[in-house]
C-alpha cells in the first residue's frame, strides 16, 4: 500500500512552505511537474477548509529518490493516531474539551478512511453526542493530519497571542483613536495607568475597597492626561474591576505601614511539631479576658480574666480565674498565684520552659529563672519572650479562641465577642450576669473545659488525639511531673527584707508575727510573698523558710493568753539554755583578774583642789539625793499596776508549773 503525505508532511519533507506545497499538489492534480517530477496526488475528504472540505495528499514513491530516502530516515514507520500531546500551540485550559471531542471520535478513527464502517461510526457518535456529523468529520481529519496529535481537536492560539490589546481601556482606546491623538503613545498611557493602579492599592484608598481606589485611580489620571493637553469625554475615562482588583497585592505596602498586627499576621512562617515535647517540657502563659460577666458578693458585676498555661506537648490548659475590682488588671501577684497552683498541682508540677507574653504582669517569672534552670541542661533557654504582636507564634491564642467557641460562649453570663456591643441579647441594655457566683463560675468553667480536652483535636499534628488522651499516653510511658513546695515558691516569689526578733516576733508592715523557733534578739531574713494572702516566710537559722503567723492579740482576762504566753516563754528559755550550752559564759572574775595582774604600777597625780572638802559641795550634793529620792517615789496608780503584774507573774508561773 503506498503511502500517503499530507500537504503539511510535503512541505516539511521538502523545505517549503505549506502555500507552495499546497499549489504545487494543485499543479499535479493538472499533469504539470514540481521540479522535474510528476507528483502523484488525490484528494480526500474531511480536510480543513475550502467549501468541498477536501484536502489534498501526495504519494511518496511519486517524489524524488532523495526526498524518499530522508522520509525513511525521518519516519521508520508511517504515522498512526495516538492520544500523546505534541507541542502543537494551543489555547489554556483545553484539556476537558480534547478529550471530550476524542471520546466522540474514538470509534471512528479506528475503522479505514472513507469506509462504509467508519461513516457509520461517525453516524453513530453525531446521534449520540448530539453533534453534526460534518463537524466530527473535521475533528478527525485535523487528528489525522496533524499525525494524531491530540492538541489538533484544541482550539488553536490566535496568531496575536499573549500581545497586549487593550492599553487603557476599550472605551479610552477607542476614544483616543477616534479623537485622532497617535496611537504610538497608547503604550505609554497603559503604563502610566498600570502604575496608577499599584499606588493606589499601596495609598490609604485600599481600606475602602476597590471602588475607591478606582476613583482616586481616575482622577490622578485625568489629571495625567491634563498635563499632557489630551481632552476626552468624561465616559473616556472608564477602567474595569477586573483591572483594578488585579493589582490588589499592592495593598500589603499600606498594612505594612498602618496595621503591624494584621501584617504580622500574613507574614510566611513555618510549622513546628510541638508533640514530640513531653509533658511540662514547655508551658505558654497568657491572660484571657472573658466575656462573661458575673456577680461579686455585693452586688456590683465583673469581667473575669482567666491566667492559662498551656502545656504545648499536650495542648492541655491549666486555668486560674481572677475576680478583678472595676479598672484593675492582672498583676504580678495574680500571676504567681496561679503558677504555684499549677506547680503544686499533682497532674502538673514545675515545667522545664516557659514561653511568656510581653506583658508587665509576667515579669516575675525572671525569680524563678533558677529553679528553672535546675531542670535544663547548662545553658538552656529557660524563659523565652514572646515576640510583640506575634499572636501566631503562641499556640495558647488559637486554644482560648476555640474555648470562646466551645466552653465560654455556652455558659450563662455570655456578652458575646464584643462586650461593649450591647444587642447581643438585649437591645440598649446591659446584658444579664452569671446565675451563680463566681465560685460557681469557675468551678463550672473547669468542668467544661475537662470534658471539652477529652474531644479529639480536629487538625495539626494532634489531630485526632485528644489533651488528655496524650496525657494519659505520657503517663503510661512512665512521666512523672516533678511537684514544688508551696512555701518554697512563695520564698521565691517575694520581696527580702531583715527584721530584728523582738520579745518572738516581727513587725512586717505594722503587724507582728511570731513563730515558735524565731530566736529572740537576732536578726533574721524576711520573705513577703506577691501572693495575696500568703503569710511572710522568715529564714529562721538551724530549721530554714518557716511560714509566719499573724501575732492576734488576746481579750484582758483570757486564760489563752497567759497559756500562750507561758509556752512562748517556755520555749524561749529552752532555746536560751540551749545557747548556755552551745557557748558557756566566760569567767569573768578571773579574765578581770589576770588583767589587775598585768597593769603597770604608777603614781596618782597630785588634785588641784580637794572639791569634796569644800562645805558647800557637800551641801549641794546632798540636796540633789533628797530632790532624787523624792521623784523616784511611785504614785498610786503605778502601786496598782505593780501589784497587778505581781499577780499575772504568779499566775503564769503557777501554770508553766503544770
Amino acid at each position: 500500500m503506498p503511502t500517503w503525505l499530507t500537504v503539511a508532511e510535503f512541505a516539511e519533507l521538502a523545505g517549503i512552505t505549506r502555500q507552495a506545497a499546497h499549489a504545487a499538489a494543485k499543479m499535479a492534480s493538472r499533469r504539470r511537474a514540481w521540479r522535474g517530477c510528476f507528483l502523484s496526488v488525490r484528494q480526500v475528504a474531511g480536510g480543513r477548509g475550502g467549501r468541498s472540505g477536501t484536502r489534498y495528499e501526495v504519494a511518496l514513491s511519486s517524489l524524488s529518490e532523495p526526498l524518499q530516502a530522508a522520509y525513511l530516515d525521518l519516519y521508520s514507520s508511517p504515522p498512526a493516531p495516538t492520544c500523546i500531546g505534541r507541542e502543537t500551540p494551543i489555547a489554556p485550559n483545553q484539556g476537558a474539551r480534547i478529550e471530550k471531542r476524542y471520546r466522540v471520535i474514538q470509534e471512528a478513527i479506528e475503522c479505514e478512511p472513507r469506509s462504509v464502517e467508519r461513516k457509520a461510526e461517525v453516524l453513530r457518535a453525531a446521534k449520540k453526542w448530539n453533534i453534526p456529523a460534518r463537524t466530527i468529520y473535521r475533528w478527525i481529519a485535523d487528528l489525522e493530519a496533524s499525525g494524531g496529535d491530540v492538541n489538533a481537536l484544541a482550539r488553536k492560539l490566535p496568531a496575536d497571542a499573549g500581545q497586549r490589546r487593550v492599553w487603557v481601556s476599550r472605551p479610552f482606546d477607542r476614544a483616543y483613536l477616534e479623537a485622532g491623538y497617535p496611537a504610538t503613545d497608547l503604550p505609554e498611557l497603559g503604563e502610566v495607568v498600570d502604575q496608577l493602579i499599584r499606588r493606589g492599592w499601596t495609598s490609604p484608598a485600599q481600606r475602602a475597597g476597590w471602588k475607591q481606589v478606582r476613583r482616586v485611580v481616575l482622577t490622578m489620571f485625568r489629571l495625567d492626561l491634563q498635563s499632557r493637553g489630551i481632552e476626552l469625554p468624561a465616559t473616556a475615562l472608564a477602567l474595569s474591576q477586573r483591572r483594578i482588583v488585579a493589582a490588589q497585592d499592592y495593598r500589603i505596602v499600606d498594612i505594612q505601614a498602618n496595621d503591624r498586627k494584621r501584617y504580622d499576621d500574613m507574614k510566611p512562617r513555618i510549622r513546628r511539631d510541638n508533640s514530640k515535647f513531653a509533658p511540662m517540657e514547655q508551658i505558654v502563659m497568657d491572660v484571657k479576658p472573658l466575656d462573661c460577666i458575673v456577680m461579686r458578693p455585693d452586688g456590683s458585676t465583673t469581667w473575669p480574666k482567666m491566667i492559662g498555661f498551656m502545656d504545648t506537648g499536650t495542648h492541655r490548659l491549666f486555668r486560674h480565674f481572677v475576680p478583678l475590682p472595676p479598672g484593675e488588671g492582672v498583676r504580678q501577684e495574680h500571676v504567681a498565684e496561679a503558677f504555684i497552683r499549677m506547680v503544686t498541682h499533682p497532674e502538673w508540677g514545675f515545667p522545664q520552659q516557659v514561653y511568656r507574653d510581653n506583658g508587665t504582669e509576667f515579669y516575675i517569672m525572671d525569680m524563678v529563672r533558677d529553679a528553672l534552670a535546675m531542670l535544663n541542661a547548662p545553658g538552656a533557654r529557660t524563659i523565652i519572650n514572646a515576640k510583640p504582636y506575634n499572636g501566631a507564634a503562641k499556640p495558647i491564642e488559637s486554644k482560648f479562641a476555640t474555648l470562646d467557641r466551645f466552653v465560654f460562649s455556652q455558659m450563662g453570663g455570655w456578652a458575646g465577642g464584643n462586650r461593649m456591643n450591647k444587642k447581643t441579647q438585649t437591645v440598649g441594655m446591659p446584658p444579664k450576669p452569671y446565675s451563680g457566683s463566681f465560685e460557681d463560675f469557675a468551678r463550672e468553667a473547669d468542668e467544661r473545659i475537662e470534658v471539652f480536652e477529652h474531644e479529639p483535636i480536629g487538625s495539626g499534628v494532634f489531630k485526632g488525639k485528644s489533651p488528655q488522651g496524650c496525657f494519659a499516653e505520657h503517663v503510661a510511658a512512665g512521666w512523672r511531673p516533678v511537684i514544688a513546695d508551696a512555701d518554697a515558691l512563695d520564698a521565691a516569689f517575694s520581696r527580702r527584707e531583715t527584721r530584728r526578733v523582738d520579745r518572738g516576733a516581727v513587725s512586717i508592715m505594722g503587724q507582728l508575727f511570731r513563730h515558735p523557733e524565731l530566736p529572740n534578739g537576732q536578726t533574721v531574713t524576711i520573705a513577703v510573698p506577691w501572693r495575696r494572702g500568703a503569710n511572710p516566710l522568715a529564714n529562721i537559722p538551724d530549721f530554714g523558710w518557716a511560714s509566719l503567723i499573724s501575732d492576734m492579740p488576746y481579750l484582758p482576762g483570757e486564760i489563752e493568753g497567759a497559756v500562750e504566753t507561758a509556752r512562748m516563754q517556755r520555749r524561749n528559755d529552752k532555746s536560751t539554755q540551749a545557747r548556755r550550752k552551745a557557748a558557756p559564759p566566760i569567767d569573768i572574775d578571773a579574765a578581770h583578774r589576770a588583767q589587775v595582774t598585768i597593769l603597770p604600777t604608777r603614781a596618782a597625780p597630785a588634785p588641784i583642789m580637794d572639791v569634796l572638802a569644800s562645805q558647800a559641795a557637800q551641801e549641794m550634793a546632798a540636796a540633789k539625793r533628797a530632790v532624787k529620792e523624792v521623784a523616784t517615789l511611785p504614785t498610786p496608780a503605778e502601786r496598782r499596776r505593780a501589784a497587778r503584774e505581781r499577780e499575772n507573774e504568779l499566775l503564769e508561773r503557777a501554770l508553766g508549773r503544770k
